[in-house]
């Protein structure tokens, strides 16, 4: 005796089977959607777990590049006050000073380049305290306050007068350091920098200003007393800035300053250019840094991409596997509605449609 089908369960199985249709078109439009194989984790709990830590893993380096890129911006900023710092440096030692010297006018002459060294001189202030966004970036580790500030011919460093060899060398020593995946690591403790990031393992973004421009004094022959020619035992000496902005200043005010010193005026001229061929050595720090977020922007970018290949692999689904799945589910989903039609009432297909 066989079996009665009943119009109920005709529907019933009906109904479950396009459900299932229904669900298998959906998985496979999230896989082309998400590029996953799957949408749960219980789906495949293996590749699941090594997804997300690949997750973790790219979203910490998408960071280091984001770090990297910003700091690029910012040295990139660095390298250009010095360049405008260089520039200003040369124009007052080869353009105004060295002129002043050989004026055939004398004391008006000598005045106009003055005026010419003190402005000079101020715009190389507005330079070291030129601001990257809401931060100044020649400040070492102070970014919010003005770093420079030119007073009487006076300068000071955060706040500190740059004549201080003592108070400008700890200022000149300052570090700022960002995490961009050397392995960030502290000293231990017990050590004698317990608590302090090891450099090796971390970024220096700082650039004290005052390593550009020079600080403390230093003693310098003046006048050559003996008179003959060399610097000897008798010869007068004078303790001189190492500051090229403070210099700028002196150097005007002897060329105002009557009679007209012509020694001072070399050893201070001499002494500028000490402190600018120093100026010349700090794009070599800035150039440095500035290669060595290049390379390592190339390794983070490799990395990343790297990740993102274990990831494919992972919990990946080829994108052409994907939509030939979407394909197959959407022409099994219309295949089972035709054959419905000839199975059920217009009320039940209208309701699915």
């Amino acid at each position: 005796m066989g079996m009665r089908i009943t119009t109920n369960m005709l529907r019933r199985n009906y109904t479950n089977n396009l459900m299932e249709n229904i669900g298998g078109l959906e998985r496979a439009r999230k896989q082309v959607e998400t590029g996953r194989r799957f949408a749960w984790s219980y789906e495949d709990p293996t590749a699941a777990a090594k997804g997300m830590i690949l997750e973790r893993r790219n979203a910490r380096n998408e960071d280091y590049i984001n770090t990297v890129k910003n700091g690029q911006k910012w040295i990139d900023s660095q390298s250009d006050i010095l360049n405008e710092l260089s520039t200003y440096a040369n124009q007052i030692d080869e353009s105004e000073f060295m002129s002043a010297m050989s004026d055939p006018t004398g004391t008006v002459g000598r005045s106009a380049y003055a005026k010419n060294l003190r402005e000079l001189q101020e715009s190389l202030v507005h330079s070291l305290n030129t601001k990257y966004g809401d931060t100044f970036i020649m400040a070492g580790t102070d970014g919010r306050n003005v770093p420079f500030d030119l007073k009487n011919g006076k300068l000071t460093y955060q706040g500190k007068p740059v004549s201080d060899g003592a108070a400008m060398k700890d200022l000149a020593d300052q570090t700022l350091f960002v995490d961009i995946g050397f392995g960030l690591t502290f000293y231990p403790e017990g050590s004698e920098n317990a608590g302090d990031i090891i450099p090796s393992s971390a970024f220096d973004m700082a650039f004290p200003g005052i390593l550009a421009v020079g600080y403390g004094t230093s003693e310098v022959p003046v006048y050559d007393t003996n008179g003959d020619g060399t610097v000897g035992e008798g010869d007068g000496t004078k303790q001189l800035s190492n500051n090229i902005i403070e210099l700028a200043g002196q150097m005007a005010d002897v060329l105002e300053k009557e009679p007209f010193d012509r020694d001072m005026c070399n050893a201070l001229w001499n002494q500028f250019k000490t402190g600018r061929d120093n100026l010349q050595n700090q794009f070599a720090r800035v150039g440095t840094k500035a290669q060595l977020l290049e390379n390592t922007l190339k390794r983070l970018e490799t990395e990343s991409q790297n990740i993102q290949e274990q990831y494919q692999e992972a919990v990946g689904i080829e994108p052409a596997l994907a939509i030939t799945n979407e394909s197959y589910a959407k022409y099994s989903y219309d295949a089972a509605l035709k054959i419905g039609m000839s199975l059920l009432g217009n009320s039940l297909l209208d309701f699915m449609n």
